[in-house]
């Protein structure tokens, strides 16, 4: 008798983003992909993140939603708190009672500028603004509640996406609108890191069972904002001035985190992030 496949069903919150894309795209077809975003579910509704758990019965639930950016976080911090720290410690106390893995991502911003290197996953995190402080708040509650999770932490992200709200489609999107010249940051040094390849590592850690916990996923490498711009201006051949500027030219609200460059103690870095820029421009070009 022929043995039937039983394919999991992942729940993906934020499936429209652009960690949500990338991850519908490598799991789509071996998987049961149900995704939600914020067309179709509230998640600092707390009763309907839980019925909608209830009623689709996930084997793994992947969580891209956050409250994004420093300033944003500055001006709310109540709903930054909220959709960042306690819509987190719900999916961990979900992930206990309705037994599914949980893979939530985070980020860079939890750690300061002073160790001058690539942060690894035993660096004891400082955060600088009210971004990085929810955030590393939603962290703490999942390693304090869950039990199966995974915590997948990034830097800056490119990728294929259907939203221009992030800093390279931001300034893809100036491009795009005839500006000659980009005033990039030159002293925020970070991992620039393609979705597609965090997408497929995730789905290596997942399928390889390594042991849960808190992993750093990036490209290899290190690289400031200018760096990460003037490549991907370089391989998309356009005939753009990339100009170097300080991130103190720009306004603000929030103490910016300056040096947060990552990398992983527990599994291989990804390849070089200027070899997935290639690949990332060939595809948009």
């Amino acid at each position: 008798m022929r043995c039937l496949k039983i394919v999991k069903k992942i729940l993906l919150l934020g499936n429209t983003g652009k960690m949500g894309v990338a991850l519908k795209d490598i799991f789509d077809g071996d998987y049961k992909i149900i995704g939600k975003n914020s067309s179709d579910f509230n998640a600092t509704r707390f009763i309907e993140v839980q019925e909608l758990i209830e009623e689709n019965t996930p084997d793994i639930v992947m969580n891209t939603v956050a409250y994004l950016g420093i300033d944003p976080s500055e001006k709310d911090p109540e709903n930054a708190f909220r959709l960042n720290s306690l819509y987190p410690k719900l999916l961990a106390e979900l992930s206990i009672r309705k037994d599914f893995i949980l893979v939530h991502f985070s980020t860079d911003a939890v750690f300061n500028d002073k160790k001058r290197d690539f942060y690894v996953e035993n660096d004891a995190p400082h955060p600088l603004n009210i971004y990085g402080m929810t955030k590393y708040g939603g962290d703490c509650f999942i390693q304090a509640i869950a039990n199966r999770y995974y915590i997948i932490r990034l830097s800056i992200l490119f990728g294929m996406t259907t939203k221009i709200t992030q800093f390279v489609e931001k300034m893809l999107q100036k491009v795009e609108e005839g500006q000659e010249t980009l005033k990039i940051s030159n002293d925020i040094i970070c991992s620039p890191t393609y979705n597609k390849d965090v997408a497929l590592e995730v789905r290596s850690i997942l399928e390889e069972t390594r042991p849960f916990g808190l992993y750093h996923v990036a490209n290899e490498g290190k690289a400031s904002l200018y760096d990460l711009m003037s490549e991907i201006i370089k391989n998309l051949n356009h005939n753009i001035q990339v100009e170097k500027a300080s991130y103190t030219d720009f306004p603000f609200l929030g103490q910016k985190n300056t040096y947060t460059p990552i990398k992983s103690e527990k599994i291989d870095s990804l390849r070089p992030w200027k070899d997935a820029v290639k690949e990332y421009c060939n595809k948009i070009k």
